[in-house]
């Protein structure tokens, strides 16, 4: 397994966890939009990352991860709920559905501790639901 992000804090919170888990993985720092994604076959999972790309960037890696499932690769492109901050949305599910993959929205209620229900209302939030949308797509 090979986990890459930008930012150093997620880096090291992935090899905690990972370690902590008893999970081999590879976990370095860099940009999703230029690496060099692994060679296959290989299960690719894109989470909270494609809002962070540029469109340009952002269509390159759509062509790229539907092209690795043409080849045999699983992937999943997970992201939240995020309406119209994320435009791109639309045509990525109309790009993984023409390539015989499938689009989902799920909502799972959460009992949140006390205090995390009081910090929720007293910051106008509503966290009992965990939304989020993803995209699957396998070769």
């Amino acid at each position: 397994m090979v986990a890459i992000d930008r930012h150093p804090w997620a880096v090291g919170e992935a090899t905690t966890t990972y370690r902590a888990f008893g999970v081999a993985a590879t976990v370095r720092r860099g940009d999703i939009a230029t690496t060099r994604l692994p060679d296959g076959p290989a299960a690719i999972l894109a989470a909270f990352t494609m809002n962070e790309l540029t469109d340009a960037s952002r269509a390159d890696l759509m062509r790229r991860l539907i092209e690795r499932a043409g080849r045999g690769d699983r992937v999943l492109v997970v992201e939240p709920l995020a309406g119209g901050a994320a435009p791109w949305w639309r045509r990525w599910q109309q790009a993984f559905e023409s390539a015989g993959g499938r689009a989902d929205e799920w909502r799972v209620h959460a009992e949140l501790p006390r205090i995390v229900q009081k910090l929720d209302r007293a910051a106008g939030l509503n966290h009992r639901e965990i939304t989020g949308r993803s995209l699957w797509l396998a070769g």
